[in-house]
Formats: C-alpha cells, sequence, structure tokens
C-alpha cells in the first residue's frame, strides 16, 4: 500500500506567538533571541537574518530590529496544545520539535474528498485553535513531504502523489535544496558539474558512493529522487551514542575549546558510524568550573550520519551558547537514531532519469 505522509511546520513559531500576544510587532522586523537569534520573523529574513546569528550581526543589518527575550515556557505550553490537536486525528505521529512533525495519514485520508482538502483542513484548524499559521507538505514518504511543506509558506500547503512528480519538481532545483547537503559538500559537487538535482541523476549508486563515499553517495542517491522508507513511529524506543570528556584543568582560550570539542565530536560520531546509525537529535553537554551544567539540543527533519552536516550543527547549537569560559567537560551526544541499510533499496530501482 503506498503511504500519504504530512509534515506540517509552524512558520515562524516563537516570533509568531509574541506577534499574535502583542500586535505592536506585527509587519516589523523582529526576532526571538538572548544573545543569539533564535527565531525571526519573515520581514526580519528580508534582511538577511536568520537563526544562530547573534544580536550584534543582527542590528546592524537591521538598525532598527525588534529583540524579544525569548519564554520558553509560553513556547513549550503553546506547542502541547498543537500536539493535543494532531493527536486527535491519529497516534501516528513523529513529533521532531516543538513546531513541526510527521504525520502518517495513509489511513486517515480516504476520509476526506481529496489530499488538497485534507492539508487545507488541517491548517485551518491549526489557526482556528491557535491564531498561529503553519505550512503542510503531504508526500509519498518523509522527505517528500518535509520538502513539500516549505514550497508554499507562509500559511501554505504543496503535494507529491508519486516519485515522478517529486523527481519532476526537484531536478531543476540547487542541489542545496537537498537534505545533508551542506556548503562544503555542494562545492565538491559543484566541482564535479553537479549544480541542480537532477545534474546527479546521471551518475548511479555505486559511482555515487565511490566519489562521495557511502554515508554521502546513498544519501545523495536516495533523497534526490524521493527514496525514504523510515517510518513515522510515535513511540519509537529512545537510543543515544555519544562521547564526554573530563579535563584536569579548565578550558579557557577559544583554540583550546575548539580542539577539545572536535576531538569529543570524532570520538561520538565514530560510536555513531560503527553501529550503523544516522541521527535526528544533536545534543551537547558542559560543565563548568564552578560544577554547572547546561545542556543543548537540535532536531533535525531528515536523519543523517553525514560528518561534516554533523559537526555544522555541533558548531551551531555550541555558538548559541554564551559563557564559553573555564568549562571542565564536554560532551556530543547523538539521540533519536535511525538504523540505516542500503538494503532497503532495491537495486533493481528504475528512475524515469535511468
Amino acid at each position: 500500500m503506498d503511504r500519504v505522509i504530512l509534515h506540517y511546520d509552524m512558520d515562524c513559531f516563537y516570533a509568531s506567538i509574541e506577534t499574535r500576544d502583542n500586535p505592536k510587532y506585527k509587519n516589523r522586523p523582529m526576532v526571538v533571541a538572548g544573545g543569539v537569534v533564535t527565531t525571526a520573523n519573515y520581514e526580519a529574513r528580508k534582511y538577511g537574518i536568520h537563526s544562530a546569528m547573534s544580536t550584534f550581526e543582527a542590528k546592524k543589518l537591521c538598525p532598527n530590529l525588534l529583540i524579544v527575550y525569548p519564554n520558553k515556557d509560553k513556547y513549550f505550553k503553546e506547542s502541547q496544545i498543537i500536539h493535543n490537536l494532531v493527536l486527535k486525528i491519529t497516534h501516528k505521529i513523529e513529533f521532531i520539535a516543538l513546531d513541526e512533525g510527521y504525520i502518517d495519514i495513509t489511513d486517515v485520508i480516504k476520509k476526506y474528498s481529496s489530499k488538497e482538502k485534507f492539508a487545507k483542513t488541517f491548517r485551518e484548524r491549526i489557526y482556528k485553535h491557535t491564531g498561529l499559521t503553519c505550512s503542510v507538505g503531504i508526500g509519498i514518504n518523509k522527505i517528500s513531504a518535509k520538502i513539500a511543506s516549505d514550497i508554499n509558506k507562509p500559511f501554505g500547503q504543496f503535494i507529491f502523489n508519486s516519485e515522478k512528480e517529486f523527481i519532476e519538481y526537484m531536478k531543476d532545483k540547487k542541489i542545496r535544496k537537498l537534505q545533508g547537503v551542506g556548503e562544503k559538500f555542494e562545492k565538491l559537487l559543484n566541482k564535479d558539474k553537479i549544480f541542480l538535482v537532477g545534474d546527479g541523476y546521471k551518475f548511479s549508486l555505486g559511482e555515487l558512493t565511490r566519489k562521495y563515499g557511502k554515508a554521502r553517495g546513498e544519501l545523495l542517491y536516495l533523497y534526490s529522487r524521493g527514496i525514504d522508507y523510515s517510518p513515522v513511529d510515535y513511540d519509537k524506543p529512545t537510543h543515544s551514542v555519544g562521547a564526554e570528556n573530563t579535563y584536569s584543568f579548565p578550558l579557557i582560550s577559544e583554540g583550546e575549546i575548539t580542539k577539545k570539542l572536535e576531538e569529543v565530536f570524532e570520538t561520538a560520531y565514530k560510536r555513531l558510524k560503527a553501529k550503523n546509525f544516522l541521527t535526528k537529535t544533536i545534543s551537547i553537554k558542559i560543565k563548568y568550573e564552578d560544577r554547572t551544567t547546561i545542556s543543548k539540543a537540535k532536531t533535525i527533519s531528515i536523519a543523517t550520519y553525514d560528518k561534516e552536516k554533523l559537526f555544522e550543527y555541533v558548531q551551531e547549537i555550541f555558538n548559541e551558547i554564551e559563557e564559553k569560559r573555564n568549562i571542565k567537560l564536554l560532551g556530543v551526544t547523538f539521540k533519536n537514531l535511525v538504523e540505516f541499510s542500503i538494503r532497503q533499496l532495491s537495486f533493481n530501482y528504475k528512475t524515469l532519469w535511468e
């Protein structure tokens, strides 16, 4: 049976909540931020402001920028309202953050006249109960649904009904559009004259893995063709793989801290790779000389074990931490793991471009 997967993504979640509660913020460039931007509204994004940017940099881009300090308790409560609404549809849900999730609507969709109607009803229902907008994508699997939800933002929807539709849409999009293709990988692909997703279709799975390694090659081959067998599993067990180091003397200099962070990441990544897992949640743990301990995590939409991309996420999380001195312990943990095997892919599979 063909699957029907929906991905919903709340539009500028934190910023939208603040604007709803404070109408004076409407149509003005605004970010939710401490020292680092957590969420930027669409007006702020026009200036090139984005999450993980320092507020100092953001202010340089937009001197009139409004900065609202985050109220995470409020955002969590709002998220719970949304989760409870979604759970009235089905329990085949994978919440991947406070503001987004995947829903397997394969059985539910039969009760509606069309996928378009379901997506519209879903968006309107969220708005009616929360006053917040979300964007919706429906696809044949998680990756196609995720890409679909990003097409008509904000408060829009898009639907892929087949792999053929996905390939046709993606073939002329920049290769960076694919999950797992970061800045460095994009440059490497560009050197091989792979600029668009469609440029990669001329390569076989074997050629891609030989060129770019097993992890990158497999994911590039699969995701560019809209192939994703990962299930939407609300009750799946939690796994984790990681590493941490305690230091005899507190880390003080930026260079020293960066080096130690790279070392602990390397150890954690080797354990992840050895177990043949992909990860969706990257977590950092820090203990200071005064024994204060903090942990910060980031959950991404599509599981990966791309080393370059994972370290970019680690750096992004670390950059959000304001206090970066007198560190006695550093830890990196990968959670929300998914076992990956290329055996899931039929080698007799023929795409439209082969």
